[in-house]
């Protein structure tokens, strides 16, 4: 990739992560080395441990998939191919994006995407790293169909801009798309300063989830009782252990609370 940056005249460096939360650190000390476009290369879990060294920086990001899922990438319209991909950057259109930020007691945490309560964030507790390595998205749906057959539900109270649900399973959707080319929340955009919020009710039913699911993954409509609302402010708790993830990564327990953060990013478009 470097050199097809450099022959379109982008001068470039590589650096790689070693370990959990060094994209940030390798991004910021770039910025602060003078560069004005970080080019992450992985997937969506890197894409967010990036976050935190880029926001609020006078510096712009491109993605190049290189990961499981790759949902940003594919809402982005990003090519695959590294030729067409140096293309875009190249080009230098842009857009300024929205995040989200996700907030317990002890910290934040950005994310770009969506953040999953509940069932999702189980799913991703319970992917087998060999097998993510190995086949990439089918261990998410490996851990998916485990969980249609022994998971357990773990209610809880979901509040979006002052109105409250009881759910078994929400999505707070920050760009539309979702895990293996799922579409839970087709209404929701990066440039708009809102999330939509996918919501299972409680008590719903495994039928109910099947049908949802199925539903999203052919792009219509959920049904069985599930809602799709929209909303800035939005918290959540639960008297159980309750996870959250962002962007496919688990982040901890509720309660938390998650608010939008608008023009948060500037990032390549095609």
């Amino acid at each position: 990739m470097i050199e097809l940056l450099e022959g379109r005249g982008i001068s470039a460096n590589a650096a790689a992560t070693h370990g959990p939360h060094t994209g940030a650190r390798l991004a910021r000390e770039a910025i602060r080395a003078g560069s004005d476009l970080i080019i992450c290369h992985g997937g969506d879990g890197t894409l967010n441990e990036v976050l935190p060294g880029i926001a609020g920086e006078e510096a712009t990001l491109a993605v190049w998939a290189g990961g499981t899922a790759n949902v940003t990438a594919r809402d982005l319209k990003m090519p695959r191919r590294l030729g067409r991909v140096a293309d875009v950057i190249a080009r230098g259109k842009t857009m300024q994006i929205c995040l989200g930020m996700a907030n317990n007691s002890r910290e934040g945490r950005r994310f770009l995407m969506f953040a999953g309560i509940g069932l999702d964030a189980s799913i991703c507790r319970g992917v087998s790293p060999w097998l993510k390595r190995l086949g990439g998205k089918f261990a998410f749906w490996v851990s998916g169909i485990k969980h249609l057959v022994a998971w357990r539900e773990e209610p809880f109270s979901i509040t979006v801009d002052g109105r409250s649900y009881e759910s078994g399973f929400s999505l707070i959707a920050n760009g539309k798309g979702y895990g293996g080319g799922i579409l839970m929340a087709p209404g929701a955009s990066l440039e708009e300063p809102a999330f939509e919020v996918f919501i299972m009710p409680r008590g719903a039913g495994r039928l109910a989830y099947i049908r949802a699911l199925i539903n999203a993954v052919f792009g219509r409509r959920a049904g069985s009782g599930a809602q799709l609302v929209t909303g800035r402010d939005i918290s959540a708790q639960s008297a159980t252990d309750t996870w959250v993830e962002a962007d496919g990564e688990v982040i901890g327990k509720l309660p938390m609370r998650f608010s939008i953060v608008p023009g948060a990013l500037s990032i390549i478009v095609p």
